[in-house]
């Protein structure tokens, strides 16, 4: 179970971030999901893949995922795109709890996307999936055969719903109505953790 080629991840931050790098192969732009942490970690990575780095894009906007997103902005002078309803958890600490941290994040969207949205990187597509209920704006990201789940689905489990803006019957109407429709063979790329399918999820997961 491997996903597109072109697409790669890393773990980032004290709990361990997948921060995931989409790559056009035709125009080697790239687009960097969830820098949670770590911005030299993953300048590194992103050196390794090559390509042009084009835009942040995020699943959500809790802390461990937006630790690296000012500095990314500022090296490569590219925007960040968020649902607007992350809006609030981008720019208030005490909603996307790194004022817990003693560090408090402020980050801020250049561009809100929205559901059914396809984000052009070069040659491929990245269709946007409204996907609430671990946060208000969460969104996952599907291109080819490879889905971009940050913190709303799991390998055998589903994101936490008891932080702000949670809720567990919308998280779980999201994975049913949106996610699991998906073809089976598609591959998750979780915000935490190991790959999955959708197959696999559909049989296994208890929480489904």
């Amino acid at each position: 179970m491997k996903p597109d080629k072109n697409i790669f991840h890393i773990e980032v931050g004290e709990l361990e971030v997948n921060c995931i790098i989409v790559k056009c192969p035709e125009t080697s732009s790239l687009a960097v999901f969830d820098p949670g942490d770590d911005f030299d970690k993953i300048v590194r990575f992103i050196g390794t893949v090559g390509g042009k780095p084009e835009m942040i894009i995020n699943t959500h906007c809790h802390y461990d995922h937006i630790g690296a997103v000012n500095e990314l902005q500022k090296k490569y002078s590219i925007p960040f795109l968020i649902h607007s309803e992350e809006k609030e958890y981008a720019e208030e600490p005490e909603k996307n709890y790194s004022s817990m941290t003693g560090e408090p994040i402020i980050v801020s969207p250049d561009r809100f996307i929205y559901d059914g949205e396809l984000i052009a990187l070069g040659s491929i597509g990245i269709k946007v999936i409204h996907t609430p209920g671990h946060t208000k704006g969460s969104c996952c990201f599907l291109t080819g055969n490879t889905l971009i789940s940050g913190d709303t689905l799991f390998a055998g489990s589903v994101g936490r719903t008891d932080l702000y803006g949670g809720d567990t019957d919308t998280i779980l109407e999201s994975i049913n109505n949106k996610l699991l429709v998906l073809d089976g063979d598609t591959i998750v790329l979780t915000g935490h953790g190991r790959s999955t399918t959708i197959k696999q999820e559909k049989r296994f997961n208890p929480y489904l």
